[in-house]
């Protein structure tokens, strides 16, 4: 019995550690002068060069070009919890409605996002946020 219930406990404990982003997650959103192809490849850009870490984490682009929308994923190494997310939707030709989000633990913390939506913003990869 003792056993049975430790090993529900640290179940429990698990994956409360792996839940990913959530409805209470640092999340920002804003829109910005350009299409969305550019905002697509600038958050997987940076999500490759920055997010990943020693190829730990996978990115996962995903792009509805009927729509003029998309995501950009970084997805936890073991599982399928997303730690930062990048959505986008095309407003216009020259503009696009961006909705970022982090996890809020660890590295996946508001500066982490700080920097994730500069680089869109900016259209340059940034690793941390400067402003």
């Amino acid at each position: 019995m003792k056993i049975w219930i430790c090993g529900l406990l640290a179940a429990g404990l698990l994956s409360g550690c792996a839940a990913g982003i959530q409805g209470n997650s640092p999340t920002v959103s804003y829109t910005v002068p350009r299409g969305y192809l550019a905002v697509y490849h600038r958050a997987q850009d940076q999500a490759q060069k920055c997010l990943r870490g020693q190829n730990a984490y996978r990115v996962q682009g995903k792009l509805d070009r009927a729509s003029g929308s998309g995501s950009v994923d970084v997805v936890a190494p073991f599982g399928s919890n997303v730690v930062a997310r990048t959505q986008f939707r095309a407003l216009d030709s020259g503009h696009t409605r961006v909705t970022q989000s982090v996890w809020g633990r660890s590295i996946w913390d508001s500066k982490a996002l700080a920097a994730m939506r500069e680089s869109v913003y900016m259209d340059t990869s940034e690793c941390t946020a400067y402003l």
